[in-house]
This record gives structure tokens, C-alpha cells and sequence, in this order.
């Protein structure tokens, strides 16, 4: 058997050419190995990855809207107390984190319901919801 590429002789359980590194097609059952070219892929998962970050920035806008609206409650129409404004700025972090987690959580199956249906990715759960972001 010899290299169809530079005629160098080959033995039997040779995979690849001792001088040139062409590959032993015959070796190989006379399949040339494909490599896919994952570039097409990698702009997708770019692309992806911008708009992912882009639907994050919400959260920006958000959060602060929850936390004006929740962080101060109008007590009035009371005889006791008159109409005043009572601070409750725990109560406005609590709504403001619960926001972000589920805000995260949509998020997150959003993608995982993307990548499935685009590119027919098993859906991986676990991996998704131990990352941070």
C-alpha cells in the first residue's frame, strides 16, 4: 500500500502517512473523514448571545420601576393616621429580588426552548439554572 499523495510506502496498521501526514484513506475503509465547518454555527451563537444580553438590559429599567413604585405606600383615609406616605424599603427589595429571579428564570427558558427548537439541542436544565447569568 502506498501514500496517494507522495507514493511513500505504508504498512497495514498505518492511519496516516509517515512522511506527509496524508491520511490512509484505504486504512479507512476508503471514507474520506468530513470535518463540519462550525463558522456558520458560530455567528448564530454570537447573534444569540447579543440579543441575550440585550433582553438583560431590561432589567435596568425594571428594577428601578419596581423598587419607585414598591418602596413607599400611601397610608391615608384613616382617622388615626391622617394621609401620609410610609417608607417600605424592605418590602420594595423584596418585590425588586423577586423580580430579578423571575425575570432570570423566563430568561433562561427562553433560551433553552430556543436552542431546542432551533438547533435540536437537548435541553439541559441542570447546566442552565447552576449558572449565575
Amino acid at each position: 500500500m502506498f501514500c496517494e499523495k507522495c507514493g511513500n510506502k505504508l504498512k497495514e496498521n498505518h492511519k496516516f502517512c509517515t512522511e506527509c501526514g496524508q491520511l490512509n484513506l484505504e486504512k479507512q475503509g476508503s471514507k474520506p473523514i468530513i470535518v463540519t465547518n462550525t463558522l456558520e454555527q458560530k455567528w448564530w451563537f454570537r447573534l444569540l448571545k447579543v440579543l441575550y444580553i440585550i433582553l438583560y438590559s431590561f432589567l435596568l429599567l425594571i428594577i428601578p420601576i419596581v423598587w419607585s413604585e414598591s418602596n413607599s405606600t400611601y397610608i391615608g383615609y384613616s382617622t388615626t393616621y391622617g394621609g401620609r406616605y410610609e417608607d417600605t424599603y424592605s418590602k420594595a427589595f423584596w418585590y425588586s429580588l423577586l423580580t430579578l429571579l423571575i425575570y432570570i428564570a423566563i430568561m433562561r427558558l427562553i433560551k433553552i426552548t430556543f436552542l431546542y427548537i432551533a438547533f435540536g439541542q437537548k435541553p439541559q436544565w441542570k447546566k442552565e439554572f447552576k449558572k449565575l447569568f
